[in-house]
């Protein structure tokens, strides 16, 4: 028994030794190599071109000039549109058929960009989907965007995760909530287009590359194969030491102890990404995916929702005519201090979503619609006592539903979107009840 033993101890000491050269080796393998590489540039330009609003019935007129080492877009940037825009596109594909870019965590640009005002920029990517796209209508595939301040220095990184699907694609094509998510596992299409800036100028885009960069392993699953060795060893050393050598438990029981706290920091880090992913970057509402996922967790610590609950569906009146005469900053103030007035009269257990655009919903649980009809006049009161950008008089309609027990979700949302519509039809600046 005790040579066994021996021989055992020595494997598990070997491989212990082993994970001690390749834990390093890997980490510093994955973290400064392991990388793919899907890269847009004169050298594989996909068929690049540029178009610009033009097809919207706008004024401004882009031009592609191809050099050796850059595509150089260069847009007149006029009024006529409501939101004139020029883009580069490069086509991935065709007949439905794209690339794979969910396999990659970030995006390097060598683009250099000039401009009179403002330098923001737009990434768009477009992603056909055989269960609302349709080949030839460019609008039905997923639209997944995110605008960007373009550095002054010509060499730039963004995450992908920052890449979100666009509202207007959403209401559009009637998405389910537990489909909103962004999606990139067949790309069609990448686009760089102007941004939110002000018509009446030149700007010019050269793009030297593009370059999806992922790796062959994500940080995740390494740490998993990792950790999971390490957990696989140190519970064979631990056994055999329970069984043979009473005088190294303290030893093992300091590296299960290791990998515990590993594991823990490693979920600490999920719950943080998952929290940024549920709020709407803006307001610091919650999106679409936070309320499904409010719900869910609802849902499975109750098994069902048996209090009444408020459901109220708001927005801003007259909000595209701020945007309109103020710019979109000022619309993007607005929309801050809008959601900001709402938390700091609801209480902490209610849960304000920023739907889409200038629309709200407002979730408040063991609320009748009493009480709720009591806390939106306070709202209202609030909203006319704010300091608004501009000395902006905003004002809110508000459609107002109750959620029985055992009822659908959607089936409330919908009657409270009606009477959302009711307000509006009366005058707005009012709460309508359904």
């Amino acid at each position: 028994m005790i040579p066994r033993h021996a021989r055992a101890m020595t494997i598990v000491q070997s491989l212990v030794g082993l994970l001690l050269v390749l834990t390093p080796a890997l980490l510093i393998w994955q973290h400064f190599g392991m990388t793919r590489v899907f890269e847009l540039s004169p050298r594989q330009s996909y068929g690049a071109t540029v178009t610009d609003d033009r097809h919207e019935n706008g004024k401004s007129v882009a031009s592609l000039v191809r050099a050796n080492d850059a595509l150089v877009m260069r847009c007149d940037l006029r009024a006529g549109y409501a939101w004139p825009f020029c883009k580069l596109q490069f086509h991935l594909g065709q007949d439905g058929k794209g690339v794979d870019l969910g396999r990659f965590d970030s995006v390097t640009f060598d683009m250099r960009y000039s401009g009179e005002s403002g330098r923001k920029i737009r990434l768009h990517l477009t992603n056909f989907e055989p269960e609302f796209s349709t080949v030839g209508d460019w609008n039905s595939q997923r639209y997944n965007s995110v605008e960007f301040d373009a550095p002054a220095q010509a060499t730039f990184t963004i995450p992908v995760n920052v890449v979100r699907t666009a509202d207007w694609w959403i209401t559009a094509h009637n998405v389910p909530l537990e489909k909103t998510y962004t999606r990139l596992d067949n790309v069609t299409a990448v686009e760089i287009s102007t941004g939110s800036v002000p018509s009446g100028q030149s700007i010019t885009i050269e793009v030297r590359s593009i370059q999806f960069r992922g790796k062959w392993i994500s940080d995740t699953t390494l740490l998993t194969w990792l950790v999971g060795a390490w957990i696989g060893c140190g519970l064979l050393g631990l056994s055999l030491s329970l069984l043979h050598v009473r005088s190294s438990l303290s030893a093992s029981n300091a590296r299960v102890e290791l990998l515990d706290a590993i594991n823990k920091a490693l979920q600490l880090e999920a719950r943080d990404l998952a929290s940024q992913a549920h709020t709407d970057p803006l307001t610091g509402a919650l999106n679409r995916q936070g309320l499904r996922e409010v719900l869910m967790k609802r849902l499975h610590v109750a098994g069902h929702v048996d209090e009444e609950m408020a459901v109220v569906f708001m927005d801003l009146d007259h909000f595209k005519r701020i945007n309109d005469q103020h710019g979109h900053d000022a619309g993007d103030e607005v929309l801050r201090r809008f959601a900001a007035v709402i938390r700091g009269e609801v209480r902490s257990s209610d849960k304000l979503v920023r739907w889409g655009g200038e629309e709200f919903l407002l979730l408040c649980p063991e609320t009748d619609v009493a009480h709720a009809m009591t806390m939106l006049d306070k709202l209202r009161a609030a909203f006319a006592t704010q300091d608004w950008p501009h000395g902006l008089r905003i004002t809110s309609s508000f459609g107002l539903t109750s959620l029985k027990p055992e009822e659908d979700i959607g089936a409330a949302i919908k009657r409270a979107d009606g009477a959302l519509y009711r307000a509006k039809a009366n005058g707005r600046n009012r709460v309508e009840i359904a």
